[in-house]
């Protein structure tokens, strides 16, 4: 059945709009790259612990530094729509403000699981939107502004 073009033309605004909205645009692309790489992570961390044995804090840590990878490209060149060559400079700027994510990250997830005696899939789910503030900001304002 094919979409009538009144309510194909709606959607397509919306996501439009959404997406690439002066206001919204950037946000909401940062959001659904960084949903995205947060999926990966939570996912490969499961694999990692459940599957392969790997205690959770080396596994989260080998789960963020894969989803940052997922990131770096996605946020550059979808969210912050970054032109730049200077792949190598920004690759290394993003990973170093992603390595003091994954302090955040892991040490939140050591007081929430080893102290606090949490699940580590929860653990990890509440430090997402911990450390999601951190990501953005060093992404906008440092990784892709500052080294275009």
């Amino acid at each position: 059945m094919i979409p009538h073009p009144n309510k194909t033309n709606i959607i397509t605004k919306f996501f439009t709009f959404l997406f690439y909205g002066k206001k919204t645009g950037e946000p909401m692309r940062y959001l659904f790259i960084g949903g995205t790489c947060s999926l990966i992570d939570i996912a490969l961390l499961y694999v990692f612990v459940e599957f392969f044995h790997i205690w959770y804090l080396y596994a989260s840590i080998l789960s963020f530094s894969i989803a940052c990878i997922v990131g770096f490209f996605g946020q550059k060149y979808f969210t912050f729509k970054n032109k730049s060559k200077n792949h190598i400079t920004q690759f290394i700027i993003y990973f170093t403000t992603a390595g003091i994510g994954l302090l955040i990250n892991s040490g939140c997830i050591f007081v929430f699981v080893s102290i606090l005696g949490m699940w580590y899939i929860l653990a990890s789910v509440i430090t997402k939107f911990i450390v999601l503030i951190w990501n953005f900001l060093a992404s906008k304002y440092i990784t892709f502004r500052l080294f275009c």
